[in-house]
């Protein structure tokens, strides 16, 4: 038998050594699964908080249950607030939220094609604002392909390394003191530095600031003139509606002082600038909305359009920024792919800030209310209706005749004004749910 010489003992040796490493996340994923696809072993962790801000529409896909799913809802971090188990308490149990923190609408289109051929989808809700319709918006992101391909290849996922870093960090919330002990017994060449001590703050500033929820846009300059859109220039953005004869009572704004809390204000004043100074609508992403409601109309799905609220103070700086009129006209083509529910206007809703996280984002009792009245709209269930009508309170649709505390027409779209919300139309269609 022929002598292996050292280096061909080496050479097999640094193979080996090379092939457990590239095996060692591949064995990590297949156990601790931090996207829960493996189901292999039954780890006493829930996951969700970390694993599915980290990637949200992996997680998303990972759980959707395409068999018992009727109602899904698509959108941004504000659809995303519309919650499974508020839905569920209703009674609608098949609703299944897919929106994700950060989404674009190419996400949201990727997610809908993803998503029509389950035979059982009965509605479609999808949570939409104007400022979705620039193409820079997020700088154009689209998880949702990717997050597809990891779900749908076993290999790719359990070898991929963002997988083991998600997977590594939720071992570390879960067990922190066993990350503690292990880390005392390394031994270390390197002094620490006297730094301030930021870990119990309770934030992770790098994830923070990377993350579209918590930081948009928050590095962008501010003082660049922003770039109106022709022929929409107003001086005064609460009162841009002049111009537009029957519709000006819908944004009749009365003027508000008030002193606003530090991050509102902050968004109010840097963050919109950011979102409207070089805003341009794309024809090509409403094309994507167009096809799906075209898909929608073709395959007897009702297709509910949700503008979410913002606060009052961010509204109009839509306006101030020249897009007031080009607002409105967003609804009004809207309608034409489905029914338009509006909660972006000023209203009692929209100017309590006890309602509202931050100047973008509503609080979970607003999401309560909007997920009813969602409800009362799309479901003909006795039960479903009578405990939708419970959470009825600051935020009521204009469902029932009862309901309505203003109707506007110019003979072809129609819209009724309830406490705090909006639904536009084609056609005026009572519905009584008595």
């Amino acid at each position: 038998m022929p002598r292996i010489s050292k280096t061909a003992r080496f050479y097999w040796f640094i193979t080996l050594m090379t092939f457990l490493a590239g095996l060692s996340p591949v064995i990590f994923n297949l156990i601790v699964d931090p996207y829960e696809i493996n189901d292999l072993v039954a780890m006493d962790m829930d996951k969700a908080k970390i694993s599915e801000k980290a990637h949200y529409p992996l997680w998303k896909v990972a759980h959707y249950p395409a068999e018992t799913s009727d109602v899904i809802i698509l959108g941004d971090s504000r659809a995303r607030a519309l919650r499974d188990k508020y839905w569920h308490e209703l009674g609608l149990t098949g609703a299944y939220n897919f929106a994700y923190g950060g989404a674009t609408i190419y996400e949201i289109y990727d997610t809908f094609l993803y998503v029509k051929d389950n035979p059982n989808l009965k509605t479609l809700v999808v949570g939409i604002q104007l400022r979705s319709f620039d193409p820079d918006h997020k700088a154009g992101l689209n998880r949702v392909p990717e997050a597809i391909r990891l779900y749908e290849n076993p290999l790719q996922y359990n070898a991929n390394w963002f997988v083991s870093r998600i997977g590594m960090k939720n071992l570390k919330h879960h067990y922190p003191d066993h990350f503690k002990k292990m880390a005392a017994l390394k031994p270390s060449l390197i002094s620490s530095a006297m730094a301030e001590d930021v870990t119990g703050s309770g934030h992770d500033l790098i994830t923070e600031l990377l993350d579209p929820e918590v930081c948009a846009n928050c590095l962008l300059p501010t003082d660049i003139k922003p770039t109106l859109h022709p022929g929409l220039i107003v001086r005064d953005p609460y009162h841009f509606s002049h111009g537009l004869g029957v519709w000006a009572p819908l944004w009749a704004y009365d003027t508000i002082d008030r002193d606003l809390p530090k991050k509102f204000a902050r968004q109010v004043r840097k963050n919109a600038a950011s979102d409207w100074q070089a805003f341009d609508f794309s024809d090509d992403l409403w094309d994507k909305l167009a096809e799906m409601s075209h898909w929608a109309a073709q395959n007897d799905v009702e297709l509910i359009f949700v503008i979410p609220p913002t606060i009052v103070e961010m509204q109009g700086r839509i306006a101030e920024f020249g897009f007031g009129e080009l607002n409105h006209d967003f609804r009004k083509r809207l309608l034409m792919l489905g029914t338009v529910v509006d909660f972006d206007f000023d209203s009692t809703l929209t100017r309590n800030l006890e309602r509202f996280t931050d100047a973008y984002h509503f609080d979970y009792k607003a999401s309560k209310m909007i997920v009813g009245e969602i409800a009362l709209m799309i479901s003909d269930d006795a039960e479903v209706i009578r405990t939708a009508q419970k959470r009825r309170k600051d935020v009521i649709c204009p469902i029932r005749p009862q309901d309505i505390s203003q109707r506007l027409s110019d003979g072809r779209t129609e819209v009724l004004e309830g406490r705090s919300c909006r639904i536009w139309q084609l056609d005026h269609k009572e519905t009584s749910h008595e």
